[in-house]
């Protein structure tokens, strides 16, 4: 039960002072009272409007309005609960964190960058997804009923999906060629110093300088013209 005292409503300032006043009041819950200096009792908490009219031979001298508010002192705190990443084009859920002394009937209005995206959500939960990265502003206003009791936001920061590798690019980041960067062969051999490969003949291999004479045939020569010599010397004998 929630006493309101007349005194409390700040309608003690009534300028109307005659015995034959007539009082009327309407406290926002449905109950009215006739009394000068009424005390009311709300069953739930809310926030209300009271109106208090005065009337003197059937006409209104004075009317007057204030808001009980019974819902704001007793919300201790409102936090947004949001996960470690949020992701460009993924359903992220979030939830509004209301503490109070005592559980309330209210309502949550979400709004990003400004711009409401749900509302009427009584459990606080928003399920969402954002189109573009980078960092945005996620607020929530709890409500009861038009009026806003408490409110919270929060910057978020949207990372972009992970991207595809690019075509052609092996697992383990080569780009796949099996080229040698310092011009060996795939085998692992290397090119002769005149740049052919391995065992190839290049026509220069074994061969002796160009003489005239081959590489065998000089000391057979050498021996056939001292032949010749001895066999002019015996004829030379013989004649003498």
């Amino acid at each position: 039960m929630y006493k309101v005292m007349s005194g409390l409503l700040c309608f003690l300032t009534c300028t109307v002072l005659a015995s034959d006043a007539q009082y009327f009041w309407r406290f926002g819950d449905g109950a009215v009272s006739h009394d000068a200096e009424p005390e009311h009792q709300y069953e739930q908490p809310g926030i209300y409007t009271v109106t208090r009219e005065v009337y003197q031979g059937g006409k209104l001298l004075e009317s007057s309005q204030k808001l009980v508010d019974l819902i704001t002192p007793k919300i201790s705190g409102l936090v947004i609960v949001q996960p470690e990443q949020v992701v460009q084009g993924t359903n992220v859920e979030f939830l509004a964190n209301l503490t109070s002394s005592e559980p309330l009937d209210l309502n949550f209005q979400w709004f990003v960058a400004g711009e409401p995206i749900a509302s009427g959500s009584q459990t606080g939960k928003l399920t969402t997804q954002f189109t573009e990265s980078g960092t945005v502003e996620l607020s929530v206003d709890a409500m009861w009923q038009q009026t806003v009791v408490s409110s919270a936001s929060t910057q978020l920061s949207v990372q972009k999906p992970e991207s595809e590798k690019p075509d052609g690019e092996d697992g383990d980041g080569s780009d796949g060629s099996d080229k040698n960067p310092d011009g060996d062969n795939s085998d692992g051999g290397s090119d002769n110093d005149n740049g052919q490969a391995p065992g190839k003949d290049d026509g220069s291999d074994n061969k002796t300088p160009d003489t005239g004479t081959s590489g065998d045939g000089g000391s057979g020569g050498s021996l056939h013209i001292l032949m010749l010599l001895l066999a002019g010397a015996s004829i030379i004998r013989r004649r003498l």
